[in-house]
């Protein structure tokens, strides 16, 4: 027989100079640095003569101002164009970053099959009919190498194109004549004309999405750099462009605060927002590595930035994954003890239920932690003196306003989905949950809903709450869940994991019956089988979900324990480890004070 040519392997890949997340923290940079000049333009514009001065001294005065600001606009110019171009260059770096992982799995799987065949050529012995079959392969073998050597070459000089590109777009702006060029453009975009369409459209989340999506790359970036805090929080707009503003915003907060403070001229609620600011800036600094294996972009966003919100407790969203582009999206909502400066445990724990939930899907997933609502800072569970008081935060005020603030969000999500739409999964934990019931109450547009550890929902049926597919999560030593009306002494409403309230409940384990764990019984939701249950709901995947039975509070065996039953059996009979006599006091303090504070009439037991 004649010999049989196969390919040779092809070799790997090439990997891309520049990577997308790169390109991202260069953009980021460029546009804090925009937004810090055109801060002190602004200054600058707005700094009259000094009183008392007249004639040549008032003249040269004006003058001076005049042209300084003149000046700093020829900066803004030129950074306006070298964002722009970054911007792009980001954009070619994710496209050529998703061809190379697919050129990566072309490699992959014809190296496999031509290192197969090989084998089993070298294997067998040569008969007629195997030497013809073995021709055809390796021709259909011969012919995929070569089309793969040949796109791999295209991409190599699109990617060597992609970076020539964008160093000759930063050389066309890096002269003072190139910026005055820049400044005088007539295609400049009109920041007035842009942000009164911005202001006719803010708050209705689909006619700003619907508006932004016919807006330029100049004119987005133009908006983004001049009011970067109100576009960040804007809902409706695109995650990766509330991203991109947020984080120019939260740069240029930074150094704008921390010179003050070296200066002596920070004030109190300044200081508050540094100080959250820092916090969101940590947390972002330690996932900068993080990046899509596929695309190269970051995988972090900044979706809302609001450090000095609710009194200085400060209000943020970040996502793992772009909601924007996600198969399955979910939104949690947290509850006691919730402000900025707890946010690396929360984080911690969305990025858990995001790893949890990718392991369960060959889709696409983005979560989201979302606090931007005046959640209860004060808990009860970690001092002495114990649930009562939760009666500091058991009114639904809070939860209303919040479950109004999250629908405006979710509603906003919605229209900035820029692919088919996503699976949604809102998610309340704790107060979050109460928050997260009063938005469903009000038609919140989601898959499905998930309560963990919910002192109460404002309705006595889930078929009432809302339309959306009902789960909870409720340790019966959670003593959170055990407030819901209608045995527990709570006026948030009725507990959700009652078998009566018929949403499907699912196991989270029961936690440990000891006061001192109580703690650790609401906050460990997102561990464990509860946690794989968590990722199967956000991905869709009901099937995989273990269950658990709905609470009757009423059976005669085995039924769960009431508030005032769980903590004397904690305390006073001391299940598990010994416990000191000032527990046991403050445990019957605990009873005596529910007893007082919401009427006897509110037990069972």
């Amino acid at each position: 027989m004649g010999a049989i040519v196969l390919p040779a392997l092809v070799e790997s890949v090439p990997r891309l100079a520049s990577t997308a997340a790169r390109a991202a923290t260069f953009a980021n940079n460029l546009r804090a640095v925009t937004v810090q000049v055109k801060d002190v333009q602004e200054w600058a514009q707005g700094q009259g003569v000094p009183e008392g001065w007249q004639g040549d001294a008032r003249e040269a005065a004006d003058h001076g101002t005049t042209r300084f600001a003149r000046r700093l606009d020829v900066s803004e110019a030129a950074l306006e164009r070298a964002v722009v171009a970054a911007d792009r260059f980001e954009d070619r770096l994710v496209r050529l970053g998703t061809r190379r992982s697919a050129l990566v799995d072309r490699q992959g799987t014809l190296n496999d099959d031509i290192t197969a065949l090989r084998a089993e050529i070298d294997g067998n012995e040569a008969v007629e009919a195997s030497v013809a079959a073995w021709e055809t392969r390796a021709a259909d073998l011969r012919g995929r190498a070569a089309d793969l050597v040949g796109d791999i070459a295209a991409w190599s000089a699109d990617a060597d194109e992609a970076d020539l590109d964008f160093v000759r777009a930063l050389q066309q702006v890096d002269e003072v004549a190139e910026g005055q060029e820049a400044a005088q453009d007539p295609g400049r975009p009109d920041v007035a004309d842009l942000t009164r369409g911005f202001d006719r459209r803010v708050g209705d989340p689909v006619a700003l999405a619907a508006w932004w999506r016919t807006l330029s790359r100049a004119q987005r970036q133009a908006l983004l750099t001049e009011h970067p805090h109100r576009v960040g929080n804007a809902d409706g707009i695109p995650v990766r462009d509330r991203d991109e503003a947020n984080r120019a915003a939260l740069y240029s907060d930074i150094d704008r605060w921390t010179r003050q403070e070296a200066d002596g001229e920070l004030g109190d609620a300044d200081r508050a927002a540094l100080a959250n600011a820092k916090v969101i800036r940590a947390e972002l600094d330690d996932r900068l590595e993080q990046v899509d294996p596929a695309t190269g972009e970051h995988v972090v966003h900044v979706v809302v930035y609001k450090p000095g919100e609710f009194g200085g407790d400060g209000g943020v969203a970040i996502s793992f994954g772009d909601p924007d582009r996600a198969d399955h999206v979910s939104v949690n909502v947290p509850g006691l003890t919730s402000e900025v400066g707890s946010l690396p445990g929360n984080l911690g724990r969305t990025e858990a239920l995001h790893d949890a939930a990718l392991g369960q899907t060959d889709g696409t997933v983005a979560t989201v932690f979302w606090l931007d609502y005046d959640a209860p800072s004060g808990n009860p569970l970690t001092s002495l003196e114990g649930i009562t008081d939760f009666g500091s935060v058991v009114g639904p005020g809070a939860a209303d306003a919040g479950g109004e603030r999250f629908s405006q969000f979710i509603d906003g999500l919605r229209a900035s989905d820029a692919g088919a739409t996503a699976h949604l999964t809102a998610i309340g934990h704790s107060y979050g949950s109460t928050t997260v019931g009063h938005a469903l109450q009000d038609g919140l547009p989601v898959d499905d809903a998930i309560l963990l550890g919910s002192p109460g929902v404002p309705e006595h049926t889930a078929a009432a709450l809302t339309d959306a597919d009902v789960w909870v999560g409720a340790k019966d030593h959670d003593p959170v869940s055990l407030i819901g009306a209608e045995d527990g002494p709570g006026t948030l409403g009725t507990d959700p994991a009652q078998e009566s309230f018929g949403a499907t409940r699912f196991e989270t384990g029961d936690g440990s019956p000891r006061i001192q764990d109580a703690l650790d019984n609401h906050t460990s939701y997102f561990t464990g089988t509860s946690l794989d249950n968590l990722g199967a709901i956000v991905v869709d995947q009901d099937d995989h979900v273990v269950h658990d039975e709905g609470r009757e509070r009423w059976s005669e065996e085995g039924h769960y324990p009431t508030l005032p039953e769980w903590l004397a059996e904690g305390v006073v009979r001391g299940v598990g480890d010994p416990i000191v006599e000032g527990v046991r006091e403050w445990g019957e303090d605990v009873v005596d004070s529910l007893v007082r504070g919401f009427g006897p009439g509110r037990f069972v037991g």
